[in-house]
């Protein structure tokens, strides 16, 4: 299986129950997913990031056409207009799951 996680950093705090929403808002929409999580940051810090999305794919192919979804579009774009920074993480559950010599390449080109 395939993850993808989004960690969200936002202009204002007061924006997270809009943003949460919005994001829980994919679940059952999309093809293929297998799971949706949105967890908001209870502590606040110099470093944190104020909501996680985690989503689970049965493998890459599914998380790609996810990339391009209208409902995951119109979230994004909703989502990007309280976004101040994000960044990802996307990893597989199951290295057997990884396509053949994608866990062989250095950690720059994955």
């Amino acid at each position: 299986m395939h993850v993808h996680c989004v960690l969200v950093k936002l202009h204002d705090r007061t924006t997270i129950d809009v943003c949460r929403d919005l994001m829980k808002s994919m679940h059952g929409r999309i093809d293929d997913m297998i799971d949706l999580r949105v967890d908001v940051n209870n502590l606040d810090g110099g470093y944190s990031c104020d909501l996680s999305l985690t989503t689970t794919w049965p493998d890459l192919a599914a998380y790609q056409r996810y990339t391009t979804n209208p409902v995951h579009l119109e979230v994004r774009a909703h989502v990007l207009e309280f976004m101040a920074d994000a960044m990802t993480v996307d990893y597989f559950l199951d290295p057997l799951d990884a396509p053949a010599g994608e866990l062989d390449a250095p950690a720059g080109d994955r």
